[in-house]
């Protein structure tokens, strides 16, 4: 394995190369602006890997070459590339039957799940030194002296509508403490710190809710990809099942068992086939309870409706981008409303108004 020449892949002909040989162990080229390195016996590309965000994929290993190290030295090079570009926290996914490779080179291994329906299995790791323990006794803050069989709802809020308050006095009424997580991933049209902050304001009349920032563990780019994309159905449907089975097991495991939880709950998804998928099998999985976690229970309120159209964040910013501001007033709390009429709130307009984006 020595004497390997490091590059970054960059032209059509390496790239080429890279898709076979990716396509040799069942992969694919990763995409969003990766960073793709490729290692190189005598001008024959015998090993790769990606750097996508904060994310490791694609990494790659000429059968011939199995066993000599080669992954290692991969994963060292992407680490050291990522160091160099900043990042200090750095998410892996791999075969369950792998995990423990990466585990001795300082990974720190999260969760596995297999999808019994499909056979697909996988497990998530991540190395630095602000890592998911650390992240859990934070959060687990929160919950000191605070009552058991808590709560939790877990919202994207893109932005805060009537339908997303309904869904959340329907849960505080049944739960002693309700723990609302913002999603942190700052990926949608509306930013994080708007959602947050008109999240707060949006239950501020609700006195036993708490809303909690998501942070990098709860429906992340790194933690659950698949929402943040669209989805068609066949093998894309199955790997979102697979993200989702890895998120819920994280909840469970991290999130629930710190703020002391035992219900979650969520609205009815007509739109979002990604959303309709990672309910269903929350259903499945959360009452079953887990290693070191206990049941949760699932309660799946209907969408709250308006005019026989239930109230969503899509509808709303729909109606923002066909400049129906009139419309949108009915569906939205009248703190979301005045920051959607602020100068504050121009540019996100102006963004969402020359926007497909569904997030």
């Amino acid at each position: 394995m020595f004497g390997l020449e490091e590059r970054t892949l960059v032209t059509p002909r390496e790239m080429k190369e890279c898709e076979r040989l990716l396509a040799s162990r069942g992969l694919t080229v990763p995409g969003n602006e990766s960073v793709i390195l490729g290692f190189f016996e005598e001008e024959r590309l015998v090993a790769t890997g990606s750097l996508v965000g904060n994310i490791l994929q694609g990494i790659a290993v000429d059968r011939e070459l199995e066993g000599e190290g080669v992954a290692a030295t991969v994963t060292s090079a992407l680490l050291k590339k990522a160091m160099q570009m900043g990042r200090r926290q750095l998410f892996l996914y791999s075969k369950p039957d792998e995990a423990k490779r990466f585990e001795a080179l300082g990974f720190t291994l999260l969760a596995t799940a297999t999808v019994e329906r499909t056979g697909l299995g996988a497990s998530l790791l991540e190395w630095g030194s602000e890592g998911i323990d650390k992240w859990r006794a934070a959060i687990a803050t929160k919950a000191e002296g605070g009552p058991e069989g808590a709560g939790v709802a877990v919202v994207n809020c893109n932005p805060f509508t009537l339908g997303h308050y309904r869904l959340l006095e329907y849960a505080a009424a049944r739960t002693p403490r309700l723990y609302v997580l913002v999603v942190e991933e700052d990926r949608s049209l509306f930013p994080f710190d708007v959602r947050f902050r008109l999240v707060k304001e949006g239950v501020s009349g609700l006195e036993n809710v708490v809303a909690l920032r998501g942070g990098p563990y709860v429906i992340s780019s790194a933690t659950f990809p698949s929402y943040f994309t669209r989805i068609e159905s066949g093998e894309e449907e199955r790997i979102t099942e697979l993200y989702a089975a890895l998120d819920i097991e994280l909840f469970g495991r991290y999130v629930a068992s710190a703020l002391k939880a035992t219900e979650r709950f969520v609205g009815t998804e007509p739109y979002c086939p990604v959303t309709s998928i990672y309910n269903r099998m929350m259903k499945e999985r959360l009452p079953k309870g887990g290693e070191g976690w206990p049941p949760v229970r699932v309660h799946e309120m209907p969408r709250f409706e308006m005019e026989g159209m239930p109230v969503s964040a899509s509808r709303v910013r729909s109606l923002i981008r066909e400049d129906r501001m009139e419309d949108v007033r009915p569906l939205v709390p009248e703190s979301t409303w005045k920051w959607i009429v602020s100068d504050e709130a121009l540019p996100v307009i102006e963004k969402i108004r020359n926007s497909e984006s569904r997030h």
